[in-house]
């Protein structure tokens, strides 16, 4: 593959995640800030759902942490 070709090919990428994150933004957004105010009402009512889904988040986030931190000292 020549360098021409691998410019191209990352041009047309990069053109194809612009017309994604555009069509996200056009109906993606005003969905969202529609939706938005229902899920306060949600998260205020039911507060055992929001602890749920930190709870997943932070478990999340030490998962990776542990494979990371696993990954590093195991030896190929």
């Amino acid at each position: 593959m020549g360098r021409r070709l691998a410019y191209m090919l990352v041009a047309l990428i990069g053109f194809s995640i612009g017309v994604i994150l555009y069509i996200i933004g056009v109906f993606l957004i005003p969905f969202l800030i529609e939706i938005l105010p229902q899920l306060e009402i949600t998260f205020t009512e039911y507060r055992y759902v929001l602890g749920a889904l930190a709870s997943g988040f932070i478990g999340s986030i030490i998962a990776v942490i542990i494979a990371y931190i696993w990954a590093s000292r195991s030896e190929f």
